[in-house]
């Protein structure tokens, strides 16, 4: 990412995460080399929501699983859901480089969704994730993944989302009720792909007063209501939720990215770097918002770091 001047800012911010999982760019069969083959499950209920369901897909690589399951957040614009036509969704697995690439280094796949805005707002969505990690967890046998190794990923505002489950996870409510909430939602890597990481200081210092002046509902849009927003700004911005036992974390960011300034990306970097976490920025130079060219490529250091610290030593 780059900095961009307060006036660019307000030309961006409209789109600000709107190219997540949900939406991103597909990629061309030369490039993934066809899609890769897997075994699916749809539509597993990991929680309930007002009477609502939760839910989630599995995708195991037919050939070559490693036993290594890894949270894929489905989100743009903070929003998540799936076709009621079978067949768009097919042709995102089978098109998108948000799934092949990781189907292609042998990684069984959780593809989360959440509740979405404008009923639920993004502290609800963070915990609809965190609840995945720990139904993930609590089930890792049945779906052949290893529950004590599990990686979160995801780019845009589910990168956002991945960060804030990755760099909060607990051990579990040792006196919940609830058997999914007595479980762990720490996960043991995180890869983020353009992510926001600080909203106040978005692009450049107090950066969210530009936003706040130009779009005045966009806050509310996150929250529902407004008390602090500073303060609930910060409760939402990875960075400011760092802590000593936080993740190993490879970012992955281009330097032309018009949506998400790659600033978030290197404050992100810097703050795991002065804590002595383990941390990787990866910008790819030419690289926009979502997809570039080439980037299957980029998805080898994804399985490097992914293998390093998912892997059982």
């Amino acid at each position: 990412m780059r900095i961009k001047p307060f006036h660019c800012l307000l030309l961006t911010i409209t789109f600000l995460v709107v190219a997540g999982v949900r939406s991103a760019t597909a990629v061309g069969e030369e490039e993934i080399g066809g899609p890769a083959r897997y075994e699916l499950i749809e539509d597993i209920v990991y929680g309930n929501k007002d009477g609502m369901g939760l839910t989630l897909d599995v995708l195991t690589p037919a050939v070559d699983a490693k036993g290594l399951g890894v949270i894929l957040v489905s989100s743009g614009s903070w929003k998540s859901s799936k076709s009621n036509i079978p067949a768009q969704d097919e042709k995102r697995r089978n098109g998108e480089h948000w799934v092949q690439g990781l189907l292609k280094g042998g990684y069984t796949l959780f593809l989360v969704r959440h509740g979405s805005a404008p009923r639920y707002f993004v502290p609800e969505m963070v915990e609809d994730i965190r609840r995945s990690v720990r139904f993930v967890r609590l089930n890792g046998p049945r779906f052949k993944v290893d529950p004590a190794h599990l990686g979160i990923t995801s780019g845009s505002s589910g990168g956002h989302l991945a960060l804030m489950v990755g760099m909060t996870g607990d051990d579990g409510i040792a006196d919940s009720q609830d058997s999914v909430e007595r479980v762990s939602s720490r996960t043991q890597a995180i890869v983020a792909w353009f992510p926001p990481t600080d909203m106040i200081n978005w692009g450049s210092p107090n950066g969210y007063r530009t936003i706040e002046i130009g779009r005045p509902t966009f806050f509310q849009q996150i929250f529902g209501k407004i008390t602090n927003l500073e303060e609930q700004l910060k409760s939402i911005s990875p960075v400011y939720q760092l802590s000593k036992d936080d993740p190993p974390l490879l970012l992955l960011h281009g330097d032309k990215d018009k949506t998400v300034p790659v600033q978030q990306s290197q404050l992100l970097e810097a703050k795991y770097k002065e804590a002595g976490l383990d941390v990787q920025l990866i910008v790819h130079p030419g690289g926009g918002h979502s997809y570039w060219p080439g980037i299957m490529d980029d998805y080898r250091a994804v399985w490097t770091w992914f293998d390093r610290y998912l892997k059982p030593q």
